[in-house]
């Protein structure tokens, strides 16, 4: 009986022992886990007109309607193919952001331009590594301020005075949305610093221009350095050099 209990209990040692590596190669697996999707970058519409949509779900209005430039619409029409930022859910419907804060319903529209982007799930390993890390750091918190309970509290007080004054200091940042030509004249720019030429001009619903003209309003999607030099995207793959334009609504 004394050797059938000593075997039963090495057998369930060693089951415990192999168990434990198992589960660190399921915790690694969850933060080495990517997948590829396939992103929209281009549409073209398939109705015969279409609504311009702001981001809460509600159309552009002839009183109120898209503006690009100097040309104003409410709507899209069939067959103009568009850029796409970023493809977004809004009330449970799939939109493509075109730039401007403009969006077209993906129903309305069909991809004609994709591109594969790598995504990494590292979520449920990352929340078990962070709830673990805090738990662990609560312990030695209150372990160590029994002993220096008053340095404690002064370098808490200062730490989060700190960060209250960093998040301060990051949230007064200002993102520009909307700017405008001062210059007569003033390229549109391709991503890689390059201007549109006569031969391959910047298009935008029939309207062919190598060149913004002085006065004209453009929405702005973000903010980007090329070469050195900063730059404002308007959308449809064309951008506006800074010192050219002065920003005029920013968020």
């Amino acid at each position: 009986m004394k050797f059938t209990k000593k075997i039963a209990f090495a057998s369930v040692s060693l089951a415990l022992t192999m168990a434990t590596p198992a589960a660190l190669l399921t915790q690694n697996a969850a933060f080495a886990k990517t997948t590829t999707v396939k992103q929209a970058t281009k549409v073209k519409v398939t109705k015969k007109t279409t609504p311009f949509y702001h981001k809460d779900g509600s159309k552009f209005t002839k009183k109120k309607p898209y503006v690009y430039g100097s040309w104003k619409s409410a709507v899209a029409y069939k067959n103009t193919s568009y850029n796409v930022v970023k493809t977004v859910t809004i009330k449970g419907a799939k939109y493509y952001y075109i730039g401007n804060d403009a969006y077209l319903k993906a129903s309305d529209v069909k991809v004609t331009a994709t591109k594969m982007v790598k995504s990494s799930s590292t979520s449920s390993a990352k929340k078990a590594s962070t709830s673990s890390s805090k738990t662990t750091s609560k312990k030695t918190s209150s372990t160590s301020s029994s002993s220096k309970s008053g340095s404690k509290k002064t370098s808490s007080t200062s730490s989060s005075t700190s960060s209250s004054s960093s998040s301060k200091k990051t949230s007064s940042k200002k993102t520009v949305t909307q700017i405008q030509v001062t210059k007569k004249t003033t390229p549109f720019y391709h991503k890689d610093g390059s201007k549109f030429t006569k031969k391959s001009p910047y298009v935008y619903q029939g309207w062919k221009s190598t060149v913004a003209y002085k006065g004209t309003k453009y929405k702005v999607s973000r903010t980007i350095t090329i070469k050195g030099s900063k730059y404002y995207y308007i959308g449809n793959s064309a951008y506006l050099k800074a010192s050219a334009v002065k920003v005029i609504a920013s968020k």
